[in-house]
């Protein structure tokens, strides 16, 4: 038997994990409905699975996608992982914010079991709290920093922050960072100004933008739909023409629907996201296979699961075992790990966070195209 440390409930129970033989178990406690559900990953893990059992599975043993809606509440997610590590689950996904990872990650300490987090940015999980842990995509600094050089490119000097405590280190610290990088090509941060999730009304934060006294070349946030759609509306009706910056949270289709009647309003954004989401990437025709099989994936984050999927079996055909701590550190230990998202990851140095390129998506007549795909080298220093 084995110990299930059960931080978050503060007590200690004795448990027996029933790994079957024949199945292996992905639980997903995940935001299935609520504002965070456009970037839960089950979809995208319930299609890769459906393909890698209609292929014979792996060694013969079948994927079972255990999932249910946890919202955005953390006990629910809690209640969930402890119910699908009950159930032999060898691997987890909650929602990807680190105040549930990390406790769901406590929980799943005692039956050896880690949490594979495809789309988790948020640089908490990478400070040593926990170490059975894997995020499929690099931290959020990776990604400010690939905007930014980006933005630098285009001649981007005089930058405006929005920034919130909201959404943790992801919302509140990606856009310092990107604002260091400007800083140290060269640019200026005129301003760092606070916003809430769910704002419809973006004139208090436009209004001190003009009254800066000096021309903003480009607005920075990261930050959910349809917030974002709403601010880029309401900045272009202000008659401020910045380029308006971000990172993954933009990646979502409701913001390409903003340019339906004009696609000339998405021409100044762009940002830095997971993977390559334009009209030719691999998600995207993942996206139509799995719509040919009547899975509805709807937009990078649902695809990312596919991440989780193609590495958990890749693990258990490398190492021939469903032993989730063998799982882990057959991961841990490899050189590369084949993906949907990217061709390959590693965390063979990083530990806990995926190597991989940072894709920059723009718009030219209202369609996404790639605009730069690197692993940037002149990320700050001080996350």
């Amino acid at each position: 038997m084995k110990k299930s440390i059960i931080t978050a409930l503060a007590c200690t129970a004795l448990v027996t994990p029933a790994f079957a033989q024949d199945t292996i178990k992905i639980g997903l406690g995940v935001p299935m409905t609520g504002d965070y559900a456009p970037y839960s990953e089950w979809q995208g893990a319930r299609c890769m699975a459906e393909m890698i059992n209609a292929d014979g599975g792996v060694d013969g043993k079948m994927i079972e996608i255990l999932v249910q809606d946890s919202g955005a509440d953390t006990q629910t997610a809690i209640s969930l992982a402890q119910k699908f590590l009950d159930e032999g689950a060898v691997m987890l996904g909650t929602i990807p914010f680190s105040d549930t990872m990390i406790p769901v990650a406590q929980i799943a300490q005692g039956y050896g079991v880690s949490i594979f987090q495809p789309q988790s940015t948020q640089v908490e999980m990478h400070a040593g709290i926990v170490d059975n842990f894997f995020t499929g995509v690099s931290p959020d600094p990776f990604t400010a920093t690939a905007a930014a050089n980006y933005a630098l490119e285009k001649g981007v000097k005089n930058v405006v922050l929005l920034a919130s405590d909201e959404g943790g280190s992801w919302s509140a610290k990606t856009p310092l960072w990107f604002g260091e990088v400007i800083e140290a090509g060269g640019g200026k941060v005129l301003s760092t100004l606070n916003f809430s999730f769910g704002t419809s009304d973006w004139s208090p934060q436009i209004a001190e933008m003009r009254a800066l006294g000096e021309e903003v070349d480009a607005v920075y946030i990261s930050s959910i739909m349809p917030d974002v759609g709403v601010l880029v509306r309401q900045l272009r009706s202000a008659g401020i023409d910045a380029w308006v910056v971000g990172s993954d949270g933009f990646d979502d289709p409701s913001l390409d629907a903003i340019g339906t009647d004009d696609p000339s309003i998405l021409d100044k954004v762009f940002f830095a996201t997971l993977a390559p989401s334009q009209a030719d990437s691999a998600v995207v025709q993942f996206m139509a296979d799995c719509k040919e099989m009547g899975i509805d994936v709807p937009g990078l984050f649902p695809a990312t699961g596919a991440d989780t999927v193609k590495a958990l079996a890749w693990a258990v055909e490398q190492s021939g075992s469903v032993d989730p701590e063998t799982i882990a550190q057959t991961i841990r230990d490899a050189d590369s790990i084949p993906v949907l998202t990217v061709d390959s990851i590693s965390f063979k140095e990083t530990r806990t966070y995926a190597q991989r390129t940072i894709p920059v998506i723009g718009f030219k007549d209202g369609k996404r195209v790639l605009i730069s795909n690197e692993i940037p080298e002149n990320v700050p220093a001080d996350w």
